[in-house]
């Protein structure tokens, strides 16, 4: 029965009920690069009807796998990779290290690799350990779900990740089997029922690396070495490894970062170019260059930190990353901060690195290094360019306030007895309309109200939305705003019967 399906795939990819996402797909252009799709985060509970909508091709479903209870049954490493992708040999690696995986052919033809829980396991936990999963395989940059530890409060919806097997068996987004063919939505059915493990069992995951020439240094060098540094990012990954070498071997460092250019780049660097950089290192002892690529989209910070050549102590910038705007007239945002959830209740934090990191001393404890002005417009014009946009919860937007205010303002505050009077702020009611003087209704009330919109704005929106106009009244021709006047409903009480009573 239709019913049943929809139940237990439900029952697999179930996240958090009350918001999910929505996304308006962008095409591959052939050439390996994606045309931008349009995302965004609708507060609408997730009915049956979108489960079935998703499994009959009519309508995508993203759900978010992190609950209100910060808590997941699932979770996944999105590789995002838009030219052909090899998911046989992604899934060989799997099987050499013994990992309960579940691979997907993602929308864009990359993979979503699933880690399925019978039971519910922290998100932290479950964060963590596919992020120890996914440098292991080869793939440190790409992003995972659940993209945040908690979530900040029942307004924050978190990021959603799309649902395989969109339009049933006939579809692009299907699971593979353990030799690399792809699977009909039973087949995953099966395939779930022999990978699915318990919430102990993701817990106690022991996600061995395999040792390297490299492994007491940032992980990130193991990964290059081991995928090879293609041309762009070959300048900026030796002189990193340079920062390595010369911690490791002050001796004969230099030797060794001929070795490094010769074995881990598709291509080596000339001989000159390898010169600049031992000129470089030759100055000064440098930082490793953690927030450049390729570095930061193979990083693992709490790996690199316990590693006797890793960044230790050393104040590296934090990832930013997954902006949501709340779509208000005075927006405001969620991020994650290397995983954590931070909050900013104002554009301002993001055009002023200061009031960013105050936020971050605040809410989750640390203090990032202070960037370039340019490299911080650079960082906050790539988040804003790829914000993903949530509406706000119902009857919560900037307009349903406003109305809600200018009701209470209107019939709950003074009543004055004409024109006159209204100078003094107040309402003057009269033949189905409401007059007020917009300056008292906006620096006597809204204000105490901590009213975000600008003053212009506001007249602008009580026209727009509440057909309010303007006009000069009594005597001295004052200016006031007229709205036709709010139904004030009279309260109706019910008669009660009582029952006689013989005393």
């Amino acid at each position: 029965m239709i019913e049943d399906r929809i139940e237990r795939f439900r029952n697999i990819f179930e996240g958090l009920d009350r918001a999910h996402g929505v996304t308006i797909v962008g095409e591959s252009n052939g050439n390996g690069q994606k045309i931008k799709g349009k995302s965004f985060v609708k507060r609408e509970i997730v009915t049956p009807e979108l489960w079935l909508k998703h499994l009959q091709g009519t309508e995508n479903l993203g759900i978010i796998p992190i609950n209100d209870n910060n808590e997941c049954k699932w979770g996944c490493i999105d590789i995002d990779f838009y030219a052909e992708f090899d998911h046989k040999k992604l899934i060989n690696k799997i099987k050499i290290l013994n990992l309960p995986l579940i691979v997907c052919r993602s929308k864009s033809g990359g993979a979503h690799v699933f880690l399925f829980s019978l039971n519910y396991v922290s998100a932290g936990v479950m964060q963590d350990k596919l992020n120890q999963i996914r440098s292991v395989l080869g793939y440190g940059g790409s992003e995972v779900f659940p993209k945040q530890r908690e979530l900040k409060s029942k307004d924050d919806t978190g990021n959603f990740l799309n649902l395989p097997y969109f339009n049933g068996d006939d579809t692009v987004r299907y699971a593979f089997d353990d030799e690399g063919e792809a699977a009909s939505l039973e087949g995953f059915y099966k395939l779930y029922e022999t990978k699915v493990v318990t919430a102990d069992i993701v817990e106690s995951l022991e996600i061995k690396r395999p040792e390297t020439p490299y492994s007491d240094g940032p992980p990130c060098i193991e990964l290059m070495a081991q995928n090879k540094v293609g041309e762009g990012g070959r300048n900026n990954a030796l002189f990193h490894y340079g920062v390595y070498a010369k911690s490791k071997w002050p001796e004969n460092w230099k030797s060794k970062l001929v070795v490094f250019n010769e074995t881990a780049m598709q291509s080596p660097l000339t001989d000159a170019e390898v010169d600049i950089v031992k000129k470089q290192h030759d100055k000064k002892d440098w930082g490793y260059k953690c927030n450049d690529q390729p570095m930061c989209s193979l990083c693992d910070k709490k790996l690199c930190k316990s590693r006797k050549f890793g960044i230790g102590q050393e104040p590296i910038f934090p990832s930013l990353t997954d902006l949501q705007v709340v779509n208000l007239e005075e927006p405001y945002y969620y991020m994650n901060v290397d995983g954590d959830r931070l909050y900013l209740d104002s554009a301002k934090h993001l055009a002023n690195q200061t009031l960013f990191q105050e936020e971050c001393i605040k809410q989750l404890r640390i203090n990032p290094p202070t960037l370039k002005t340019g490299d911080w417009k650079k960082m906050t014009t790539v988040l804003l360019s790829n914000a993903e946009i949530t509406e706000p919860a119902e009857g919560t937007g900037t307009k349903d306030i406003l109305k809600n205010y200018l009701e209470d303002y209107c019939v709950n505050r003074i009543q004055k007895d004409d024109f006159e009077d209204l100078k003094n702020g107040g309402t003057y009611t009269k033949e189905g309309f409401h007059y007020f003087v917009f300056d008292n209704f906006f620096h006597n009330y809204l204000s105490r109200k901590h009213w975000k919109v600008p003053y212009q704005r506001t007249s602008q929106m009580l026209k727009d939305y509440f057909n309010c106009t303007t006009k000069r009244v009594g005597k001295h021709k004052l200016s006031v705003f007229v709205i036709t006047r709010f139904d004030k409903r009279p309260e109706t009480y019910k008669s009660k019967t009582f029952r006689s009573t013989n005393y």
